[in-house]
């Protein structure tokens, strides 16, 4: 049952309540991972787009502890010219059809890469396929930036089975029984997330986080775009304390009625949780509207998981306050169709 299939046509108020399902199928998903072919690798590069790239964003952000190597997510038509034959590139479209994607994906073969791919089918499994690359299909049928459940952890389940990263026996169960857990509470009007939402209603939003959570800033600013249809900015402290900090000396809300919104977490380093308070400080001076985004969960990736979960029902309550249907990317789809029309 959707209560706001009035503005919901592609019905993402049920898609985000069963973001566990997408977690636990590929958790259960069998999967045969030959690590020879991966051995001696020195540089990893995930290359994708939009709700596809973002999984290679928060993988590293929940595994760059684990990472040694250089670890790099591309979003272009083109690779870094130091890509070799001991680069793994992980090509992720979840329609598989990205053309950027799919430009990068032939760099990748030119250069001798080793080369995964992860779609939902389409011609980069048909790519794949033919050059005997190894494919990792995720189901069809959902907007690519509500299958974050599905392709994020696909990520996870190659890097485990390869042999690059490690977690405790409880990882998949953990997530899924947050994310199952939270479900009713996100997706109610008495829930944070739906108080968040009408705080931002008629705002600017201007997200500041930490390089530790980049990852969920960019999410955020995303989901706010492509879902409430809501323009908004992203900083990143320290480096916002070299340079936006000076502008909000002029800030002026009849001009842009902006809302500062400070998402932190307990693992970030000492100096910039007192950068957070002072800035705090400094921009009350502003009068902006000051909110502060913490989860509060015990395990550093349940947190992760838990921040990825309220910000995408921030932007879908966010769209249905201002009822805005969240499905819809008419630009996105206007741009496609002129690009196609051009060789």
């Amino acid at each position: 049952m959707n209560p706001y299939k009035q503005y919901d046509s592609g019905d993402m108020f049920n898609v985000l309540k069963n973001y566990y399902n997408q977690v636990q199928e590929i958790a259960e998903k069998r999967l045969e991972i030959d690590r020879t072919k991966y051995s001696g690798v020195e540089k990893i590069i995930v290359t994708g787009l939009g709700g596809s790239a973002i999984s290679g964003d928060v993988f590293h952000t929940l595994f760059q502890d684990q990472i040694s190597i250089p670890y790099f997510v591309n979003r272009n038509y083109t690779l870094p010219k130091f890509c070799d034959s001991k680069t793994l590139v992980v090509a992720c479209s979840y329609s598989g059809n990205t053309e950027e994607t799919l430009s990068s994906f032939d760099e990748a073969l030119n250069y001798g890469c080793k080369i995964v791919t992860i779609s939902s089918g389409g011609k980069l499994k048909e790519k794949a396929l033919k050059n005997h690359l190894l494919h990792l299909e995720v189901p069809s049928g959902f907007q690519p930036r509500c299958a974050i459940g599905l392709m994020l952890t696909t990520l996870i389940r190659f890097f485990e089975e390869g042999g690059f990263i490690f977690f405790e026996n409880s990882f998949y169960q953990d997530i899924i029984s947050l994310l199952k857990d939270k479900s009713e509470e996100y997706s109610s009007e008495s829930g944070a997330p739906y108080e968040f939402a009408l705080r931002l209603t008629g705002k600017f939003p201007v997200i500041h986080s930490t390089e530790l959570l980049q990852s969920i800033n960019v999410r955020f600013r995303s989901q706010l775009a492509e879902n409430s249809k809501v323009l908004s900015y992203s900083g990143i402290i320290p480096e916002l304390n070299h340079n936006e900090i000076i502008a909000w000396e002029r800030y002026d809300e009849k001009v842009l009625p902006a809302i500062l919104i400070q998402m932190i977490d307990e693992n970030d380093h000492p100096r910039n949780k007192i950068r957070f308070d002072i800035t705090k400080e400094i921009l009350k001076e502003s009068k902006v509207e000051i909110l502060r985004l913490q989860s509060n969960q015990p395990k550093f990736y349940l947190r992760i998981f838990d921040l990825i979960y309220f910000v995408d029902w921030v932007s879908f309550f966010l769209a249905v306050i201002r009822k805005v249907d969240p499905t819809p990317i008419k630009n996105i789809n206007a741009l496609k169709e002129a690009l196609s029309k051009i060789n």
